[in-house]
């Protein structure tokens, strides 16, 4: 499946309500195509803390906008890339 384009996406998430800290990781999450971020990546990029990151993470996720995989130079950890 093919990402969607930057109207398409603006479009599709005027309904789903996201929070600032959202669209700014998914923003990051966008910019870094099939390649995908660690946690760890994501928190150097913003400022900002830990538990935000993973909350933002989450809801994303359960908004199906982003996927997570297992990382596979570090298993014990994932990489989130956009859905």
């Amino acid at each position: 499946m093919e990402m969607m384009t930057d109207a398409e996406l603006r479009e599709e998430l005027k309904d789903m309500k996201l929070t600032k800290s959202q669209m700014i990781v998914l923003d990051i999450l966008r910019s870094s195509g099939k390649d995908g971020v660690t946690p760890k990546q994501l928190l150097d990029k913003v400022s900002f803390a830990p538990r935000t990151v993973r909350y933002a993470l989450r809801k994303l996720l359960k908004k199906k906008l982003i996927k997570r995989v297992p990382c596979l130079q570090d298993m014990r950890q994932y990489i989130y890339i956009p859905a």
